[in-house]
């Protein structure tokens, strides 16, 4: 018996069998749809942002905004816990400072309000010091002050260091000089802090063989520094 066929030249049959396949065709297309845009499968964790992830918030220039974390505030050490066992106490009507016994106080100059002399070694040929003295603040602000002095200063000596630093929770900048005094190397490690309209100096120096032995030394005792109230 013979099979109908269509006017395509295909069968009935074949005809149904297309139809299904196109059926099929349809059905898992629209099963993928479903999937991507309907479905609840979750995607794999590291594609999807924490939620506590800052969202970007975009503008002219896109910025992302995020929790600013307060800057701890630095809480002073007991004065008397900052002073090493055995050490000295020098203080005027306005200063106090602690070093080692082998400091003395020798007279000052006009500009000065404290004046120590520190053991030299019998190879040193330049005696180690420590000074304190104090100046108006001038230019507004102590950097500005520091630039002023700095300018002045004589050109055989260099500045090597300047950075802001801490003293027990107060401001200071720290800077470091080498200079040649004759015919000796010389350093000195200098801390200005400003106190209201006032700037006060601690100059620690030394022979430079004797200079960065005696750096933490002179680092501790400027923590020492106060002035009297």
């Amino acid at each position: 018996m013979s099979q109908n066929r269509s006017n395509s030249g295909m069968t009935s049959t074949q005809v149904v069998i297309l139809i299904g396949l196109g059926a099929v065709v349809v059905i898992l297309f629209v099963f993928i749809l479903w999937i991507v845009f309907g479905g609840r499968i979750q995607l794999p964790s590291f594609s999807r942002a924490p939620e506590n992830t800052p969202t970007p918030k975009m503008t002219s220039t896109p910025v992302v905004f995020s929790t600013l974390t307060p800057t701890p505030t630095q809480t002073p050490i007991p004065y008397e816990q900052l002073i090493p066992a055995g050490w000295k106490q020098f203080k005027t009507g306005l200063v106090e400072i602690w070093l080692p016994p082998s400091f003395k106080t020798i007279d000052r100059k006009s500009d000065e309000e404290l004046s120590l002399q520190g053991a030299t070694s019998k190879n040193s040929l330049y005696t180690m010091a420590a000074t304190i003295s104090f100046e108006p603040l001038t230019g507004g602000s102590l950097d500005a002050h520091l630039d002023a002095g700095l300018l002045k200063m004589d050109p055989q000596t260099r500045l090597t260091e300047r950075r802001k630093v801490s003293l027990n929770s107060t401001d200071a900048v720290r800077m470091q000089f080498e200079a040649r005094v004759e015919t000796v190397d010389v350093n000195q490690l200098t801390y200005a802090i400003q106190d209201g309209e006032t700037v006060w100096f601690l100059y620690f120096t030394a022979q430079i063989n004797e200079f960065y032995d005696m750096l933490p030394t002179f680092e501790q005792s400027a923590k020492t520094f106060r002035t009297v109230k």
